[in-house]
């Protein structure tokens, strides 16, 4: 009896240390939003090199680039650097015809294959004091750069991370507007308690130097993960990374619009985990598998003939259990989505997160094993 107690009493624990975990993001992440780091505003504005890998984003480069162009900052010192990686579909040709009024734009061959190649090329390209990332199918508002510059000075940063907002429509959109929502909370609020993990490569900010000194991504093996492994890689040399938590630097992107590219992009995500080290990554792992565990303990338990054996204890322990694990991490949604601007609603945060629960531990498996195309190369 005392065993099954003990048994009960395990998840119960791991559910209040989950809980505990996931209100101190939140307060971290609402501290945060009131701060606001300035730098002297009498200095001279950095150059800034805004870099945009691109492949195949004829469909989506257009508007990005309208937003970078329409940034309040010193024209004359930025240069946005767009790196073509081998596109099929005319994104070279929508890029050239935007160059012909905008001296400050530039179009490059990728030197290599990939996003890392893509991102090398530009850096070597400028000797811009700041490198400023954004995905081709980005789009921005134009007090981001300004508001970056105003941060990173007045942190004196060296990688800056920024939000990165995912909208769409239906099921589908709305599960990853969830799914985006809490790990932009996750991101801020470990980056801000100086443990930084995550990030996202359509938004961030680093110094060409510190790019440099950590010898950018030579050595790395694997196609994905670009921005996670600039963390860590700073991280281990001891650079100042911060989030810059305010509405004006979000950058917002389409969700994936078919189940399959969904399960696809999902697939690449997951394959960068592989190459980061465990000691970063055990944390992420426990809060994908707790709720196997939760499961499997209240699937064990001979409930019918627990009945006299302190019932109503083990009950209420697992029940508690639940209602934890379901209520830390839709909280976690809600606020983020706060942040983000997008519309909130409770039963369709629980519903992701269950979901989310299902298909990130399957993809997680299968990440170990198949390798997606994307854009039509295969990944690693």
């Amino acid at each position: 009896m005392m065993g099954l107690l003990a048994l009960v009493l395990l998840p119960f624990g791991a559910s209040i240390v989950f809980a505990v975990i996931i209100q101190g993001w939140r307060e971290t992440v609402s501290k945060a939003k009131d701060t606001k780091a300035v730098g002297d505003p009498h200095s001279a504005h950095p150059t800034v090199a805004m870099i945009v890998p691109a492949r195949n984003a004829a469909d989506t480069i257009t508007p990005l680039l309208q937003d970078l162009y329409a940034q309040v900052y010193d024209r004359q010192r930025v240069t946005v650097i767009v790196v073509d990686d081998a596109s099929e579909d005319g994104t070279a040709e929508k890029v050239r015809s935007m160059m012909q009024r905008w001296p400050q734009l530039k179009l490059l061959p990728c030197d290599g294959v990939g996003k890392k190649s893509a991102i090398t090329t530009g850096v070597l390209a400028t000797d811009a004091e700041w490198i400023l990332m954004t995905d081709a199918d980005g789009r921005c508002g134009p007090e981001r750069l300004r508001l970056l510059i105003e941060h990173a000075e007045g942190t004196a940063s060296d990688l800056v991370l920024m939000p990165v907002a995912t909208d769409g429509e239906g099921v589908l959109g709305r599960l990853q507007e969830s799914e985006q929502a809490a790990l932009m909370m996750c991101a801020a609020a470990e980056t801000i308690q100086g443990k930084p993990m995550l990030a996202n490569g359509a938004n961030l900010a680093f110094r060409r130097s510190a790019f440099m000194d950590v010898r950018g991504f030579q050595g790395d093996r694997y196609a994905s993960g670009d921005d996670i492994f600039l963390v860590q890689r700073m991280r281990i040399a001891g650079k100042r990374i911060s989030y810059l938590l305010h509405a004006g630097a979000i950058v917002r992107v389409e969700a994936e619009r078919t189940w399959s590219g969904f399960v696809r992009q999902r697939m690449r995500w997951s394959g960068k985990m592989l190459g980061v080290p465990w000691k970063y990554k055990w944390m992420p792992a426990l809060g994908l598998l707790f709720p196997w565990l939760l499961l499997g303990v209240t699937l064990f338990i001979d409930w019918p003939n627990a009945v006299g054996q302190r019932f109503f204890m083990k009950a209420l322990l697992v029940a508690g259990a639940w209602v934890l694990w379901l209520a830390s991490v839709p909280a976690l949604v809600r606020d983020g989505k706060e942040i983000l601007g997008q519309r909130y609603s409770l039963t369709g945060a629980v519903l992701s997160y269950m979901a989310f629960t299902v298909y990130s531990t399957i993809i997680a498996l299968l990440g170990r094993f198949v390798r997606p195309a994307w854009k039509g190369r295969k990944t690693r």
